[in-house]
């Protein structure tokens, strides 16, 4: 890929770009700004941001950012498919408009994160990244939105995001904490929807979900509560820990099975989708540190090629602002994940850290995905040691459960019934509904 450095460096930051119209848009009153900025030590590279003002009262609604996981998708791809304010027709030309969107009741901001995803890019295109300098990059980001956009740095601020946004989410509240002296954020709290929190348990707690929907084996099954867990307790055993012996390959073909068995792993009762492989090939590669084979049964995955088709036509870019000598946008950058160092192997230090100093926290599952399966949100909150305010309960929304909530306090733990790994695409109202209770502290 050749691109003309020379153009390139002419690049700096920019003030923001008024977005009055997108193509095929259908009139609104909100307004929505695309940009870039210079973030990291060098500032060769620069974020493209996507802001979306609150539909209600922008002057006081709160500040939501949204970070898309991976490592190496787009949170453009939410925006078009979970949670923005328009939905793409599938003519990949026109929208329409999302009465369940997040920015109904708050402004929704969007980071192309980390730099390489989507239309951010870096001058001297070195990419190299991991889970540090992605929360140090975000945080500067956020500085320079908050310094742009200064009316809004008294609204309260949320940070949300899905999949491996559990490791981004929690390192940038981390930055935010130690850095408060260089730049206070309102900062109030954050939630994470089918996150990647520790990822012993994300193997451990797949094994059980396989098992409590018969996709394993029930004598081996038991062969595995003897011969792998202490005193047959399967509940906390460890499977990621045994790598060689029987134990080990039931661990592997478990693992296995999640992604390679025909199912979606984004949503187990989902037909699955042959085309589309950028976002599953991306999760596989974090995964297993290969590229996946084509099945028999297809691979498994979301198909995005209506949002790309809309993303990369010329009027869009032009209306974003996008430079004209960048790729085509993709929903999950290869190299990105190629070449992202993951640093961290839990975050429960960061979400402790985040509870003591006064943040609020939900944690969200959709209770059929099994890519970051409920489970280990399930045992990752109990393992926080934290004191229970009350018990798993269910909560309605539209007269029907929506799914299950414990109270630990300042966190929440939910269950989103029917719901895979983007609940707010399976469950739109469901999520809006959670998101406002969390955001204004209602209960569940």
């Amino acid at each position: 890929m050749a691109w003309s450095l020379v153009f390139l460096n002419l690049l700096g930051l920019t003030s923001a770009i008024l977005v009055p119209n997108l193509p095929g848009q259908p009139p609104v009153t909100f307004k929505q700004y695309s940009g870039y900025y210079s973030v990291g030590e060098s500032g060769n590279h620069q974020m493209h941001y996507w802001f979306t003002e609150s539909k209600n009262n922008p002057s006081t609604d709160p500040v939501i950012l949204w970070l898309t996981g991976g490592p190496g998708c787009s949170g453009i791809s939410a925006l078009f498919e979970e949670l923005g304010p328009f939905q793409i027709n599938s003519d990949g030309a026109t929208l329409n408009l999302n009465p369940y969107s997040w920015n109904n009741n708050a402004s929704l901001l969007i980071f192309e994160s980390p730099v390489g995803v989507g239309y951010s890019y870096s001058k001297d295109q070195n990419l190299f990244t991991g889970d540090n300098r992605t929360a140090s990059e975000n945080w500067d980001a956020l500085k320079a939105f908050f310094t742009e956009f200064s009316q809004y740095q008294k609204n309260d601020f949320y940070i949300t995001g899905e999949s491996y946004a559990g490791m981004y989410i929690p390192t940038l509240v981390q930055d935010i904490l130690d850095r408060k002296q260089q730049y206070s954020f309102n900062l109030k709290g954050f939630a994470i929807g089918n996150g990647v929190l520790d990822k012993g348990l994300d193997t451990d707690t797949i094994i059980q979900f396989e098992h409590k929907h018969g996709m394993i084996d029930q004598l081996h099954w038991q062969r595995a509560q003897k011969e792998c867990c202490t005193n047959g307790n399967t509940d906390d055993c460890l499977f990621h820990k045994h790598v060689l012996g029987w134990c080990g390959l039931f661990m592997e073909e478990a693992v296995g099975r999640q992604w390679e068995s025909g199912i979606n792993p984004y949503n187990m009762y989902a037909d699955c989708q042959h085309s589309g492989t950028k976002r599953f090939k991306v999760d596989y590669r974090r995964r297993f540190g290969k590229e996946p084979n084509v099945l028999d049964a297809g691979t498994p995955c979301l198909d995005d090629s209506v949002t790309e088709k809309y993303m990369n036509r010329r009027d869009v870019r032009t209306a974003l602002g996008i430079p004209g000598l960048l790729p085509n946008w993709s929903t999950c950058s290869d190299v990105i994940s190629v070449v992202y160092e993951e640093q961290y192997s839990t975050v429960a230090p960061q979400i402790k850290n985040a509870l003591t100093a006064g943040l609020k926290v939900m944690l969200y599952h959709g209770d059929i995905d099994m890519v970051c399966n409920f489970f280990q949100g399930q045992r990752f909150t109990t393992n926080l040691n934290l004191t229970q305010v009350s018990a798993k309960r269910s909560y309605h929304v539209n007269g029907q459960v929506g799914g299950f909530v414990t109270d630990w306090g300042q966190l929440k733990f939910l269950t989103v019934k029917g719901a895979g790994h983007m609940v707010p695409t399976d469950k739109p109202a469901v999520a809006s509904y959670i998101l406002n209770a969390f955001i204004n502290d209602k209960k569940f």
